[in-house]
């Protein structure tokens, strides 16, 4: 087969999309989708940020260039090294990818011939899960605050974060000018009740894979807050020292360690939109379809599927109790604890190699002992404001 036959498929999200989803597939079937010639490059999700972090110049501190090099050119020999095809890179912060960005990932890509896949949902069931990135990235801003901000971003035509990750118009857009439209893929997410598979197999027809090559969970994960929850983490948030405000460390205690590892696992209240945004939820809504329709793009699923539902908005005040907000603390604290005096005994008993305690995470190790920051203990005196 000819070199310059030979396709990139680079899906750039949008984020909330089920691309979690979708990349857990693609790397649990990995040597399966490679047999049938689909190549996974990068081929781990960590490789994949890492070249995301580069290409955009979003790493955090000193970085060192050659660190940066190396990374590009590792792509770029991997990618020549693919034997398949096509290949695909998945990685869903490339949706606020600017022009310079892009083509700097173009320039990387040889002879392949690059087509671009974005997942889009409607607005509505991805307004509440962008506040929740919000949130798990340490931002103090509750729902509705969250809400005005991004209208005003745009009605005032700010394609700015986080903004671009919610208006697929814009992304299709800027890959447009350097992308034929034709080689740029829309799949839409599904409606609630859809079969599970669905997205994977509208996934796997953009990019001209068999979907029975790959293996997706049975159940896809839920990394969703509820209301509740996510009131909690905000709390929490404004009572972080700076320090631990820092991109890597929140990353690892509280974005993983807390969000995701305690206060997931708790029953949540699904978040809804106050019905005073169902309006400017349709407006925007008619004018990203108008545009993807009359942008001559490849559709996979159906364009009615970003219709916002109504079950999405509510009437109800967007609030969490404040019993509510004392018991999902003291719950979370509660396991925290419960984990740390797992990890206390195990060493007592001598069984420092044995199987770990499940769901252990990284927040137990030593950030509730003696609470070093101060952090439980402020928490637990303000809980009640």
């Amino acid at each position: 087969m000819s070199r310059a036959r030979q396709q990139l498929f680079v899906h750039v999200g949008m984020q909330k999309t089920g691309t979690s989803y979708l990349q857990d597939a693609m790397l649990r079937s990995s040597d399966r989708l490679a047999a049938a010639g689909t190549d996974l490059v990068p081929p781990t999700k960590r490789e994949c940020f890492d070249l995301m972090v580069v290409l955009r110049d979003r790493y955090e501190g000193r970085r060192d260039p050659a660190t940066d090099r190396a990374t590009l050119e590792r792509f770029t020999q991997r990618l020549a090294k693919a034997s398949g095809e096509r290949a695909v890179y998945s990685q869903e912060s490339l949706a606020g990818a600017g022009p310079r960005q892009i083509a700097r990932l173009l320039q990387l890509c040889g002879e392949r011939e690059v087509h671009v896949v974005v997942t889009v949902r409607d607005l509505a069931r991805q307004l509440s899960s962008s506040w929740q990135q919000e949130l798990k990235a340490g931002s103090t801003v509750d729902l509705p605050a969250y809400l005005r901000q991004l209208r005003r971003a745009q009605r005032a035509g700010k394609g700015g974060h986080p903004w671009i990750h919610l208006d697929p118009a814009l992304v299709l857009s800027r890959w447009a000018e350097v992308v034929p439209a034709e080689r740029l893929h829309v799949v839409t997410v599904p409606p609630s009740g859809a079969p599970t598979t669905e997205l994977l197999e509208r996934f796997a027809r953009a990019v001209g894979f068999d979907p029975t090559h790959v293996e997706p969970e049975d159940r896809p994960s839920n990394s969703s807050l509820g209301l509740v929850q996510a009131e909690v983490l905000r709390r929490v948030n404004a009572e972080l020292p700076p320090e631990v405000h820092r991109r890597w460390i929140y990353a690892e205690v509280v974005k993983r360690g807390f969000s995701a590892g305690v206060l997931v696992r708790q029953q949540p209240r699904k978040i809804l939109v106050p019905r005073r945004f169902e309006a400017w939820c349709e407006e925007v809504t008619a004018a990203q379809r108008t545009a993807i329709e009359t942008g001559g793009y490849a559709l996979e699923g159906s364009l009615d599927d970003l219709a916002c539902p109504r079950e999405a908005f509510t009437d109800e005040p967007v609030v969490a109790l404040e019993e509510e907000v004392a018991s999902a603390s003291v719950a979370a604290l509660a396991t925290i604890l419960a984990r740390r005096g797992a990890e206390v005994a195990r060493v007592r008993d001598g069984r420092i190699g044995a199987d770990p305690v499940p769901d252990r995470q990284t927040l137990s190790e030593g950030d509730v002992a003696g609470d070093p920051t101060g952090v439980v203990g402020r928490l637990r005196r303000r809980i009640g404001r």
